[in-house]
């Protein structure tokens, strides 16, 4: 019998720390099984240990299958579990210290089919990932195709966590890039979402569910990656990048940083995944309790708009109305908003320009702006 979705686990070091995210994807494999999807769990250990190993094989006994790779990189390991997971149509991922909501292979799988797959390369998410650990916060999706979407902010903020519902197929078609740090680039997960617009996917956000994300203070890639630059592309010169169409632009007075305090409600859905989760993660309640109508919490900045968002978007606006043959150095210098911001701000939106793929074939020009992104991010040069 043929797999409908392989829910697949990217493990390494993690030991018996991967125990709650181990079972929260046997759960959701389990529920939709139930609910008539052939659903199977593979587990990727790439360079593991051997505390780890025994934890990945205690599930065997139940149908898992367990892979070891050798690959020492996050986004190589997916592009790997999808090499192994055969005629699978869809595959899920899972960190082995973030956890799903129970409903998450179900109503994934639901919502692919109600949409009628209009897209090949759309990628589903979840509506809203619970921060858990050392960090407490909310982090809210939102579908590409809506009004809400900023362009601009997706290039400064990555807007999708890597925990998607994805075809085989658009993996294979658009694989993930390898991390550099070394080199000063990281978020291999960011380039990729970047990566399936540009190719014409669209993501997507599968109502009432959740994911819940664990936050260590310990190292970590995120840590390793705050002061890096996004991957490089991996596309050849064949593939014709294009931008999204640009969603509504919402002028919003004064600065943000990178959370903002807001009152947040949970659907019923929601509320049950959260009681279930918790009974694997207790540390989930320390972020948010299902008994509890209104709470409030920090909301990550993917959802409002800052100067350096606002900044960007002028950028754009203006090499989209004047001629190709004008430096990228000349097209900093017409903005009127980049001299304002602060340095750290700006220098990442000067990068974002540097790097924007549909403006590599302008001349760099000569601009005191490039010259101070460039000291900042030396990989640049």
């Amino acid at each position: 019998m043929s797999i409908d979705v392989t829910a697949a686990v990217n493990l390494h070091r993690e030991g018996s720390a991967a125990l709650p995210s181990m079972i929260s994807a046997w759960r959701s494999v389990e529920h939709a099984r139930a609910h008539g999807i052939n659903a199977e769990l593979l587990l990727v250990l790439d360079r593991s240990d051997d505390s780890t190993t025994r934890v990945a094989d205690r599930w065997t006994s139940r149908g898992a299958r367990v892979v070891h790779v050798d690959v020492g990189d996050l986004g190589a390991a997916r592009n790997r579990a999808v090499a192994t997971c055969g005629d699978s149509e869809w595959i899920a991922f899972l960190d082995a210290d973030d956890l799903w909501g129970e409903y998450w292979l179900t109503a994934a799988h639901t919502a692919v089919l109600e949409s009628g797959g209009e897209s090949q390369h759309d990628v589903w998410h979840p509506a809203v990932n619970i921060i858990f650990g050392d960090h407490h916060s909310l982090l809210h999706h939102v579908d590409s195709s809506d009004a809400s979407f900023s362009w601009a902010r997706f290039r400064l903020h990555n807007q999708w966590t890597a925990l998607s519902f994805v075809r085989r197929s658009t993996i294979e078609d658009i694989p993930y890039p390898r991390n550099d740090l070394a080199s000063g680039f990281g978020f291999e997960d960011w380039s990729w979402n970047e990566e399936v617009l540009r190719r014409g996917g669209r993501h997507r956000v599968v109502a009432d569910t959740c994911h819940f994300i664990h936050r260590s203070s310990n190292p970590s890639l995120l840590s390793q990656s705050q002061h890096a630059l996004r991957t490089p592309y991996t596309s050849d010169n064949t593939t014709e990048f294009r931008r999204p169409t640009p969603a509504a632009r919402t002028e919003v007075p004064g600065t943000s940083e990178t959370h903002r305090i807001a009152e947040i409600e949970l659907g019923e859905a929601v509320r049950a995944q959260i009681r279930l989760g918790a009974t694997i993660e207790p540390r989930i309640l320390q972020t948010v309790r299902p008994d509890v109508d209104h709470q409030t919490l920090p909301q990550n900045f993917q959802m409002h708009v800052t100067p350096a968002h606002l900044a960007l978007e002028e950028l754009n606006g203006i090499a989209a109305n004047t001629s190709p043959t004008m430096s990228v150095g000349d097209l900093l210098d017409a903005s009127t908003r980049l001299p304002n911001l602060p340095s750290e701000q700006r220098v990442r939106v000067v990068a974002e320009v540097l790097l924007d793929p549909e403006l590599s074939d302008r001349q760099r020009g000569d601009s005191p702006l490039i010259s101070e992104a460039v000291e900042h991010f030396p990989q640049l040069g």
